[in-house]
């Protein structure tokens, strides 16, 4: 506060108060301003000449009643003075709310008044705002399908929507201060709530987790998550709990799921019944019109012995001859394309078989690994399934790789056999391969079927592995 005479203010010794952030208002029994500091003008829009000219009640309209005057003087005079909201008048006639904190002050043997008064429209344009999104976050959260519930610190209740307190069966006033840790020996649901919340609190960070939970006769299966609230200091305050109810969305998927897996038995019984009529057809090709040929073939040749005009008769039946052994190669190509007859002798003989033809149609070089000892106990099903995804595996070799070498491997242990197909070809990348690409998804979708596991590794240039895992106990 300033000490110069020549400014008109009253000079209190030792009373710096123009560094305080809250206007100060001393005031005589007269209601006469004895003093003010900066700050009191800078709030009320007035120069210090200006305003010192004042009376209290010029600023405070509600001393102008001099019963009002009279009861402010007597409370303010008590040891702990009083503390009351009110309007102050500003320069420019605007009313502005304020806190005022008024109590005794000697000085000088005069009893005055010591007026603190805090400008509270920030204050309560925040409380306003408060309140108005309070407002909008009720209005919300009560018309949300959403489970929501507030809960502070202290796990204790703060709010619950009305979707809560129906499917709990309590009312607003009984929810009001619940504490979440009531349950926790009773019930696993409201155990992991409590983890999750807690979570939520220690981290400062949200917390999400699928809680399935029983309301009456009614089970529902709920996405519930925390996030953190925080007030004006960064801290939190309270944790709001939102849980979604997504009860349909699990059974729809756990019935696409069925659908799904009913869907692959059925390709899987389709697949079996194909393999097991190429079989047949493959036998009756094989025993029946094979059969039938080569007996034809030894007739004729008995027929040629026989002849009595050897020249014409032997032309002619050598000619039918030929013609059958055509036929006959026919036919073991056609049932040997249905269905390879080492396919009954097992995984080895057929994998043997098949590394054979590929190398005698082929230019790449092919090895084939497989463990010694006792053979391997595959189901019917699992070898052929085995048989065809090599077959299409070398197919796809032969066709796009360029590869001059390839390497079968298999691998057993005690639940499962390992077959690996590798080539030094040129390779691709998996990200383009077309979705439409039914080699690759055939052989995915065979080891599928028994339980397995398929995965292809290939880059440009540094060719391809196909890898296949079974279940040796694979029906």
């Amino acid at each position: 506060m300033s000490n110069n005479p020549d400014d008109g203010r009253t000079i209190l010794p030792d009373f710096a108060l123009d560094k305080v952030n809250d206007a100060i208002y001393l005031v005589g029994k007269d209601a006469r301003l004895a003093y003010i500091n900066n700050k009191a003008c800078e709030m009320l829009g007035y120069k210090y000449q200006q305003l010192i000219r004042l009376s209290y009640a010029d600023i405070d309209g509600e001393l102008l009643d001099p019963d009002v005057t009279a009861l402010w003087w007597k409370l303010s005079m008590r040891p702990e003075g009083i503390r009351f909201t009110s309007q102050h008048r500003m320069h420019n006639g605007e009313m502005i709310p304020v806190e005022v904190s008024s109590s005794t002050y000697e000085h000088q043997g005069q009893t005055l008044v010591l007026n603190v008064v805090r400008d509270v429209r920030e204050l309560k344009q925040r409380t306003e705002r408060y309140l108005q999104q309070e407002q909008q976050f009720r209005s919300l959260v009560e018309n949300s399908p959403d489970l929501i519930a507030r809960f502070d610190i202290q796990m204790r209740c703060q709010y619950a929507n009305p979707l809560v307190l129906e499917l709990i069966g309590c009312s607003e006033e009984q929810a009001q201060g619940w504490c979440l840790t009531d349950t926790i020996p009773f019930d696993d649901v409201g155990m992991r709530l409590f983890r999750l919340v807690s979570n939520t609190l220690a981290s400062g960070e949200k917390s999400e987790a699928e809680l399935e939970a029983r309301f009456g006769d009614r089970t529902m299966v709920l996405h519930v998550r925390c996030v953190p609230e925080y007030d004006l200091r960064g801290e939190v305050v309270s944790i709001l709990a939102v849980g979604q109810d997504i009860t349909r969305l699990r059974e729809v998927e756990n019935e696409v799921r069925a659908a799904h897996q009913q869907m692959r038995l059925l390709a899987s019984n389709q697949q079996q019944q194909t393999e097991d009529e190429r079989k047949h057809i493959a036998r009756e090709i094989h025993d029946e019109l094979g059969q039938h040929l080569t007996s034809l073939r030894a007739g004729l040749s008995v027929m040629g012995m026989q002849a009595k005009s050897p020249a014409r008769v032997t032309q002619q039946v050598d000619y039918l001859m030929t013609l059958i052994d055509s036929t006959i190669q026919v036919v073991r190509d056609v049932s040997t394309r249905l269905r390879p007859n080492m396919l009954n002798m097992g995984l080895v003989p057929a994998l043997e078989w098949l590394r054979d033809e590929f190398v005698k149609h082929s230019r790449c070089a092919c090895m084939l690994i497989v463990p010694e000892g006792k053979p391997i106990a595959l189901s019917d099903q699992a070898v052929t399934a085995v048989f065809r995804v090599v077959q299409e595996s070398l197919t796809n070799v032969s066709r796009h790789a360029n590869a001059s070498k390839v390497s079968i491997i298999v691998q057993t242990s005690r639940e499962s056999v390992v077959i690996q197909i590798r080539d030094n070809g040129q390779g691709f990348k998996i990200q383009s391969v077309r979705q439409d690409a039914f080699g690759l998804l055939g052989i995915k979708e065979r080891v599928d079927m028994l339980n397995g596991f398929a995965s292809i590794t290939s880059q440009p240039g540094e060719g391809t592995l196909l890898e296949i895992t079974l279940p040796l106990s694979a029906k």
